[in-house]
């Protein structure tokens, strides 16, 4: 590694350093912001001083403050401060919490989208994966890797968006020492890289878990529902085909509803908890530390 490549791992380190205690997808997106800027920088003209370059771009310390700050501004924009008093308190409290019909939405997505990445895993990964055992499948491989860590920037922006958890919005960083001179070096960076292999491992466990979180709480959120509805619905429907039973009359529509609210507050409640699993899960395995 040479002397300037040397230079922009140093700052990257102060960097780092300086935005300690941030989420780490910001993290993340600073680090590879600064990296390309001075990659950009040094391969238009090489003779570039860093010094010249840390001026124009700011230090360690400034771009850190400008990244926290434009963070911070970002949430409030987006989140907003909350004026309003909760309609219910107690048990029923996330009927009134947007946050929780939220998570329910990315767990109603996660299903069919862990559906497609795991479709995408055994028809092009597990091939390439075979075939380069023999050499053959390594650019294919390194490919489903590179596509994998843009496949992590989807789900990433998901979670970000319904689970309020910061996620990178930059993809990771592979190639620490300048532009690969040649395709080789461009196949084994990604090859080595391990955020690729753990967004793959990602992708294996995403299937089995978006169907427990689908059974754990979707279900029972519907179930409860329909209970809620039936005492409405069976007697309309009676009343144009008289020859379907009504399962469950309109008098028992107070009834019905009190269950099914009790029904929906809990899946909300188990939600909750499975959101805290999803996201250390997917914090640990998409993010780059």
């Amino acid at each position: 590694m040479n002397k300037p490549y040397d230079d922009i791992q140093h700052y990257l380190n102060e960097l780092q350093s300086a935005l300690h205690g941030q989420p780490a997808g910001l993290v993340q997106d600073a680090m590879y912001d600064a990296e390309n800027h001075f990659l950009d920088a040094l391969a238009n003209d090489e003779s570039k001083n860093m010094a010249e370059l840390i001026e124009a771009f700011g230090s360690p310390k400034e771009v850190a403050a400008q990244y926290i700050k434009f963070e911070h501004d970002t949430q409030r924009f987006v989140h907003g401060i909350a004026s309003k008093p909760p309609l219910f308190n107690g048990f029923f409290a996330p009927l009134s919490s947007f946050k929780s019909y939220k998570s329910l939405s990315y767990f109603f997505i996660s299903l069919p989208l862990s559906i497609a990445y795991f479709g995408w895993l055994a028809l092009f990964g597990v091939p390439a994966l075979v075939l380069s055992i023999v050499g053959v499948g390594l650019p294919f491989l390194a490919l489903f890797l590179k596509s994998q860590t843009y496949l992590a920037l989807i789900e990433g922006q998901l979670i970000n968006s319904l689970l309020g958890v910061r996620m990178p919005r930059r993809p990771s960083r592979i190639t620490r020492t300048g532009a690969p001179s040649t395709w080789w070096q461009a196949i084994s960076s990604v090859l080595k890289s391990p955020q690729g292999w753990r967004a793959t491992l990602y992708t294996m466990l995403h299937l089995p878990l978006s169907a427990t979180y689908f059974a754990a709480s979707c279900l029972l959120f519907v179930s409860s529902i329909a209970l809620i509805l039936t005492p409405i619905v069976d007697p309309i429907i009676h009343g144009f085909s008289p020859h379907l039973a009504v399962d469950i009359p309109w008098f028992w529509f107070p009834i019905t509803t009190i269950v099914g609210a009790i029904g929906m507050t809990l899946s909300m409640h188990i939600s909750r908890l499975l959101v805290s699993l999803q996201t250390s899960i997917a914090s640990y395995l998409l993010i780059q530390r």
